[in-house]
């Protein structure tokens, strides 16, 4: 068994194979254009877990099944937990008493070369897995799009540090999608091929990286970590502890506060958010 006893052959939420020294791990919710509930975090994290742990897997290919990539953080399963204001229960990730706790899998450190396939949109938190990979392959009739604003969760601003700061900003500030072609032109996909090519061209990629030195792969990898944390999109392992403490009382404010759980609800329930608040720096 893998982490969490998931059985990496019968998973719930994702597909786990190998391809001689490269694994392949598919997103596998297309029902629900593979949005993050706890059972992807759980079977995905086992993935990434055995993908850093078995020395004989030395690349590894991220995909979706169906026509997303992934649509980011599951707002049913999060609103449907959270959004009467009872947090008297919370979400495995969501507790500090829980092996889960704090281990999602779009924000996982990853120690060997992985290829993104993205053979459909990513979208909020997909978007966030996608600044995991190393090396992006797109469909060249898909797209990225931030959304963390449209919904009041979070900022986005790790892509402050994946694209030109002017194209960040209209990126992340409002609901622009960007296309394949334009993550191209600013560098933040390596190849855009037909939809078909997606995967092929991605463990293409991921072999290639296999039979490089692996003293340079293991450095260039660290190199890559370091990015992962400067944008905050991954965090030391050291700070799981400190955000243990003060993870609970983070939820129930989230719970309580109007705007907070306004952007998810209006999204969940089909209709415009109604803000309380201006938008307004928290700065003298």
């Amino acid at each position: 068994m893998a982490l969490y006893g998931v059985d990496l052959d019968h998973m719930e939420a994702a597909h786990f194979e190998r391809r001689g020294p490269v694994a392949i791990v598919t997103l596998n919710r297309p029902e629900s254009a593979n949005a993050l509930n706890t059972a992807m975090h759980r079977d995905v994290g086992a993935c990434w877990n055995e993908i850093n742990e078995n020395d004989e897997i030395r690349a590894a290919v991220v995909t979706g099944a169906g026509r997303f990539f992934c649509a980011g953080r599951d707002l049913n399963e999060y609103v449907g937990q959270y959004g009467s204001g009872d947090t008297s229960a919370l979400r495995p990730i969501d507790d500090p008493d829980h092996e889960m706790f704090g281990r999602l899998c779009n924000h996982w450190i990853l120690r060997k070369p992985l290829v993104g396939a993205l053979n459909g949109p990513a979208v909020g938190g997909g978007l966030e897995m996608v600044t995991m990979v190393d090396i992006i392959v797109m469909a060249e009739d898909t797209y990225i799009l931030d959304a963390h604003a449209k919904v009041n969760v979070g900022s986005g601003d790790v892509m402050y540090h994946y694209l030109p700061p002017m194209i960040a900003r209209a990126f992340t500030m409002t609901d622009r999608r960007l296309s394949a072609e334009e993550c191209l032109r600013w560098g933040f996909a390596s190849d855009v091929v037909p939809r078909d090519r997606v995967l092929p061209r991605a463990i293409e990629i991921a072999e290639a990286t296999t039979r490089m030195g692996p003293d340079a792969i293991a450095k260039l990898k660290q190199r890559s970590i370091e990015l992962q944390l400067r944008s905050g999109n991954v965090r030391p392992p050291e700070e799981l502890e400190e955000r243990r403490k003060t993870r609970r009382e983070l939820i129930r404010q989230t719970a309580s506060d109007h705007d907070r759980m306004e952007g998810m609800r209006a999204f969940v329930e089909g209709r415009a958010a109604d803000y309380e608040r201006p938008a307004r720096p928290d700065v003298p």
